[in-house]
């Protein structure tokens, strides 16, 4: 992987959270999730346990909002599963979309509902599905035909009415994923719908509650409010230290893929006591049509880091587990005071494991080099853009992030050529340099102490 990018956005700073529903009434249709209401446990196939939960979607509009069963005009559900634990957050869990079908136009959200008729969900009204409905197996289909930045998507949807086993479709999580009595659980519901045309409706729609699994059956209860508007990564940050309780070290920054869906990054550094830190990164793809393939992060001046992790979560069935959910791979460079994570394929390969829209990928790291004392230091994050007429990736830079200092990049006197290595086209670029009576040392003199100096320079190699 290359350094030299093309870059499309400055500075990308953090945007925090969009306004309440409550206080913001935005143009044309708008669709939330306003609650997750109850929980479903479908039962174990393969080690794996499935899972759906119950919505309350409402319409905070000021326009009606085509709904339309047997067409493409009508919302669809997504639900996945993050685990907390120990200052680090996961993605555990991921199912197939449901597909809706006639909206019920009630009154859930006190928004005084003018009901729409079969065919639209009118302004102020709510829809109300079961955790049964939503993880209706005839109803759900694969994420992979989704755009989620315009609501697109052909229909009928494949695999369209089709059944399985227990787990087939759904929100599905290894069983020891959630028998970890000291870790944090929350599901995430996000809706997506095409008749929203403008980002401030298209990125409200992410709505995160807490979940409990009971020790043995794993069946899950859902705990206290719906932090409504708010994707699941924020819950890293908010209740960090316990439910309720904020972890100030944790930094949630929004980005906008231009044209596009936002994006979080979310990071911390965690001392562990023996001289070294260990360094979070969490990237979600909120509802970017471009999947993210590559990030890159310093690692402190040191160039010692070790213990680097990758965590995705796997996708299944049918289109979906076409995806390679392989590890992605890492370059150190620099002296290994820098260090780039990209997915196997990333741009050439469409099935490549790019974090796609309603996902988190986490990465980390520990060095010896303690956390930047300002807030923040520019994490790089590269996606694809299949319209790319040089295949080659785009790059946001410089996304506020925790981090260690940049290192000093490695002083290597005798790569004359500076291209990392030491080879005959060093010792080429020497003698040229001589022969035009070069001063090596920087005495002032060339003469015998400028070969002794790069002799010894050379046989001391690169950092």
């Amino acid at each position: 992987m290359m350094r030299d990018h093309r870059i499309l956005s400055g500075r990308v700073s953090g945007l925090g959270l969009l306004l309440a529903m409550s206080t913001t009434v935005y143009a044309g249709p708008d669709l939330i999730c306003s609650e997750i209401t109850s929980a479903a446990n479908f039962g174990f196939a393969d080690g794996k346990v499935a899972y759906s939960f119950g919505t309350t979607l409402c319409n905070i509009g000021d326009t009606e909002l085509p709904w339309d069963a047997n067409t493409n005009q009508h919302p669809l559900i997504s639900q996945t599963l993050y685990k907390l634990k120990d200052h680090q957050l996961t993605q555990i869990g991921i199912g197939f979309v449901r597909h809706t079908t006639i909206p019920l136009a009630g009154n859930a959200c006190g928004l005084d509902c003018t009901p729409g008729g079969f065919d639209a969900l009118g302004v102020g009204c709510s829809d109300t599905s079961s955790s049964a409905i939503n993880g209706s197996q005839g109803l759900m289909g694969p994420r992979s035909e989704i755009n989620a930045f315009t609501g697109d998507f052909p229909y009928p949807f494949t695999a369209i009415n089709q059944t399985g086993d227990a787990i087939y479709k759904r929100l599905q999580v290894d069983l020891g994923d959630v028998s970890d009595p000291d870790a944090l659980y929350f599901v995430e519901t996000q809706v997506i719908t095409s008749a929203e045309t403008d980002a401030a409706t298209r990125n409200n729609n992410v709505s995160y509650r807490q979940v409990t699994f009971t020790p043995g059956s794993a069946n899950a209860s859902l705990v206290g409010p719906t932090y409504t508007e708010q994707p699941a990564i924020y819950a890293w940050r908010d209740h960090g230290n316990g439910i309720g309780i904020p972890d100030p070290d944790v930094l949630i920054t929004q980005a906008t893929i231009p044209n596009d869906g936002i994006i979080h990054a979310g990071s911390r550094a965690t001392d562990l006591d023996d001289g070294t830190w260990r360094y979070d990164y969490a990237i979600h793809n909120q509802n970017s049509s471009q999947g993210i393939g590559w990030i890159e992060h310093s690692l402190g001046a040191f160039g010692d880091a070790h213990a680097l992790a990758f965590e995705s979560v796997a996708y299944h069935d049918d289109l979906d587990e076409l995806i390679d959910d392989s590890d992605w791979l890492t370059e150190f460079f620099d002296c290994d005071t820098y260090n780039s994570w990209y997915a196997d394929g990333f741009v050439t390969n469409p099935l490549a494991n790019e974090i796609r829209w309603g996902t988190t990928s986490s990465f980390s790291f520990i060095t010896a080099t303690e956390p930047r004392k300002e807030v923040a230091y520019g994490l790089t994050i590269g996606y694809n853009i299949a319209s790319a007429a040089d295949g080659e990736p785009y790059f946001l830079n410089d996304i506020d992030a925790v981090g260690p200092p940049s290192g000093e990049f490695c002083v290597c006197p005798a790569d004359l050529n500076g291209d990392g290595t030491l080879n005959f086209f060093d010792v080429s670029a020497f003698i040229q340099l001589m022969a035009s009576g070069g001063d090596y040392n920087g005495d002032g003199m060339s003469n015998f102490f400028d070969v002794s100096d790069y002799i010894q320079d050379f046989s001391a190699g690169c950092p």
